[in-house]
């Protein structure tokens, strides 16, 4: 005789009250899970993708109802790209009249060959592909296909094959460095706190630098997070990161703290503890109560990002980085641009690594590789 999966209650114990108690925690938890953004994504209908006589159907099926019970913890972002991507993968398979799963390494293949000939992706948005089937067949519970030796012999290929095709490195494009001397000349023009909108982005800006907290992040920072210190400085409470679920707080001061407690002050007054500090801002300086818990999106940040670049171009200041960055500003540019100012001025691996809250020396050194040729450690070797 099997032994059922939970305990099963004596009949005579069993009253209304007790059911009514379960039925009523059932429904709190889905109400309190409805207003979590990992919940309000939505995935793709797979209900007519799987393959009816696939030996581990029952088991994928299961696996999946597990998952959708708590999203698997993941972050909001991590699920919109595993759904878009998946959805892709399903419309493919459905164009074709296959079944989407299991997923067969053959067909795999001729997919990634046709999104690299026909739709001509780039290298690594084919990875991040790659990388979000396998995150799927990870919470299917089933063999990896994406790790079958085809496909993996095929990404290693991809970038010696299209060097030798086009005799031209494979350039891995990053953000553009946002740096401290692009900061300081937008003070002057943004600096205003009258002019509500342009005084906002400037403290976007600066947050973003002194901080090089990510653009999510900057986005969600409400009011109660900001702790003004008796000497001027500010603290930024954090509770959580990408890397991390106890960040440390973050630190301004000088300049930096000083623009962001003018902010406050002209714009904030009015925002209750639990209020974001940069949501809706009108031309005006109004802040409209129901969108007071809507935190700035990454694309505002974006686009904060791209009237400082359209600003400083305009006056024909050098924005040019070099080859390996992307041509304007985005909302990872700061976290670019202070690390390599911190490089330059001297910290060591383990402060930069500490700055952006890495994990490890692998960004680091990614972001650090942009450097202009005249910055270069090269240079110091041949000094007299």
């Amino acid at each position: 005789m099997t032994t059922p999966p939970l305990p099963t209650n004596k009949t005579s114990q069993v009253t209304l009250s007790q059911l009514k108690s379960q039925q009523e925690t059932i429904e709190q938890w889905a109400n309190q899970q409805a207003k979590l953004r990992r919940f309000q994504l939505n995935f793709p209908d797979l209900s007519n993708s799987f393959d009816p006589q696939w030996a581990e159907l029952s088991k994928v099926l299961r696996n999946l109802c597990e998952f959708e019970e708590n999203r698997g913890g993941l972050s909001p972002n991590t699920l919109s790209m595993l759904a878009f991507v998946v959805n892709k993968w399903d419309q493919h398979c459905k164009s074709i009249q296959a079944y989407s799963f299991p997923i067969h390494p053959p067909m795999l293949l001729t997919w990634f060959k046709s999104l690299k000939l026909k739709h001509e992706l780039k290298i690594n948005t084919l990875k991040q592909y790659r990388a979000q089937l396998s995150l799927f067949h990870k919470l299917m519970g089933v063999e990896d296909t994406t790790k079958a030796s085809t496909i993996v012999t095929f990404f290693k290929s991809l970038a010696k094959d299209e060097m030798e095709l086009t005799g031209s490195q494979v350039i891995e494009l990053q953000a553009k460095p946002f740096r401290k001397a692009h900061l300081e000349p937008l003070m002057k023009h943004w600096g205003d706190e009258k002019q509500a909108l342009s005084f906002r982005d400037l403290t976007v800006l600066t947050i973003a630098y002194g901080t090089l907290l990510r653009e999510g992040e900057i986005g969600k920072i409400r009011k109660k997070h900001i702790n003004i210190i008796e000497n001027g400085d500010i603290n930024i409470e954090r509770v959580t990161s990408k890397t991390s679920i106890t960040p440390e707080p973050k630190r301004l001061t000088g300049r930096f703290s000083e623009i962001v407690i003018k902010y406050l002050k002209l714009y904030c007054h009015d925002l209750g503890e639990e209020d974001f500090i940069f949501c809706w801002l009108t031309v005006k300086g109004a802040r409209p109560k129901k969108y007071r818990q809507t935190p700035m999106s990454g694309m505002t940040i974006d686009r904060i990002y791209r009237r400082a670049h359209d600003t400083l171009h305009s006056e024909e200041i050098n924005l040019d980085q070099g080859i390996t960055h992307r041509k304007v500003w985005s909302g990872h540019s700061s976290r670019v641009g202070a690390l390599q100012d911190g490089y330059k001025t001297g910290l060591s691996l383990t402060q930069l690594i500490q700055l952006g809250d890495w994990k490890s020396n692998e960004m680091v050194l990614r972001y650090l590789r942009g450097l202009n040729n005249d910055q270069s450690p090269n240079l110091v070797l041949q000094a007299d």
